[in-house]
Order: C-alpha cells, then structure tokens, then sequence
C-alpha cells in the first residue's frame, strides 16, 4: 500500500489549519517552483520504502518541509527569525499531527526529525531550509488496496 500522498496532503492541510501559518503563509503539498508567492511551505515526499505486496499494512515515508522566505535585505536577521519560528512550529506540531493520522487515516505512527538542511545563501534573495521527517506507519484505511 502506497501512503505517499495521503500523508503528503494530510500534512499540508494540517499545516494550512494552524494559526502560525496563516497569512502572509503558503503551504503546498509539492513544490510550486520559482512562481511561488513567498513566505511559503512546500510538502515534498523524497522516499516510500519497506513496502510488502503481502504485508501492505506497514511501511515507511520520509518527508521534505521545505521552508522559504524572500528578503532583500543584507542582514538575514529576520529571514532567520522565520525559519526558525517556523521550523518549531512544525516541530511542536508533530505529536498534534501524529494523533490526527490515527484518527483521520487510521495510521499509527513513529515520527523523527533526524535533521535541518540550511540552503544558505545560494539562492539569495530567496531563503530555504529543509526540514526531514522519517515515518515508520502500520494500519492504514483501504485505498484501493484490495485481497482478492
């Protein structure tokens, strides 16, 4: 059972729901390239692994939250206020968003963030960082996935 995309969606609709990500924010499941309105979140699935034709009740995702902010400015003071105050938010969030894939999904869930991946200034006058998720997840609802 493939959960790639339910999981990818699910994130970025939980994410569009908190208050820390309302307006100025945009959150979207994939990336929107270089014509994407800035500050913004991009939910990017980078692997699906562990998956079994016979065992399709278990498996394991990892995550890209991609978070970007746009400055001019020469200090990167703020840009850096915003990532980080956006990266905790995500962070706090995950227990929160854990229970909601139980709930929501049927999907019980390990999550980790084994790291954070600054993009420097090599995009300048664009910021990224990436934030990775490892999920372990077993249960699931049947989507499409059939026995006979």
């Amino acid at each position: 059972m493939l959960y790639w995309w339910p999981i990818v969606k699910h994130f970025s609709d939980f994410l569009g729901k908190r208050t820390e990500f309302a307006e100025p924010w945009n959150i979207y499941p994939g990336s929107k390239g270089s014509a994407k309105p800035f500050p913004c979140i991009e939910v990017q699935w980078d692997q699906e692994a562990a998956l079994s034709v016979h065992k399709p009740n278990q498996g394991s995702l990892v995550l890209w939250i991609d978070i970007w902010v746009a400055s001019d400015e020469v200090e990167q003071d703020d840009v850096y206020r915003q990532q980080y105050e956006a990266q905790s938010a995500i962070f706090a969030s995950l227990r929160e968003w854990s229970n909601a894939l139980k709930e929501e999904l049927n999907l019980a869930v390990k999550l980790e963030c084994p790291g954070i991946i600054s993009q420097g200034t090599i995009t300048r006058p664009t910021f990224g960082c990436r934030m990775i998720i490892n999920i372990e997840w077993r249960g699931g609802k049947n989507y499409g996935y059939s026995e006979d």
